[in-house]
């Protein structure tokens, strides 16, 4: 898990690449607070989001680490982040024979902007296609 400073999309044909994302990317231009809300849990494994911050990021005021990875079946429903200054990359990840799966062939996030947040509806490597394996949003406050 290396941070980008550009959104990376998918690169698999069978997919819209144009609509599917595999790492999100925001400039924090200060300190600022995210929500983390977990709107759905659609699949048989462990599903969760990622994040990387270029100067650290901190749950629960622990102290700031480079990479976060939050599971939704961790928390109740939200949650609120401190990210530092700098890139933060935010991407989807489930839990596959006991290790962490990202960025695999078939998964990726489906952005929708609403008025004050982002809905992101997730895919991991094994699901079938209709980008329900994890939905969640966040705000940046």
């Amino acid at each position: 898990m290396l941070l980008v400073k550009e959104k990376v999309y998918s690169t698999n044909k069978s997919l819209k690449s144009d609509e599917t994302i595999h790492t999100e990317v925001f400039q924090m231009n200060e300190e600022k607070e995210i929500k983390l809300k977990f709107l759905s849990l659609n699949s048989p494994r462990n599903q969760g989001v990622g994040f990387i911050s270029e100067n650290g990021i901190s749950r629960n005021n622990a102290p700031k680490q480079k990479t976060i990875i939050i599971w939704g079946n961790e928390i109740q429903s939200e949650l609120i982040l401190k990210c530092s200054r700098g890139f933060l990359n935010v991407f989807n990840v489930w839990e596959e024979e006991r290790m962490v799966g990202f960025h695999d062939f078939h998964s990726g996030m489906r952005m929708k902007k609403e008025k004050d947040f982002m809905v992101y509806s997730c895919n991991d490597a094994f699901a079938n296609g209709d980008f329900t394996s994890l939905v969640f949003s966040i705000q940046i406050l």
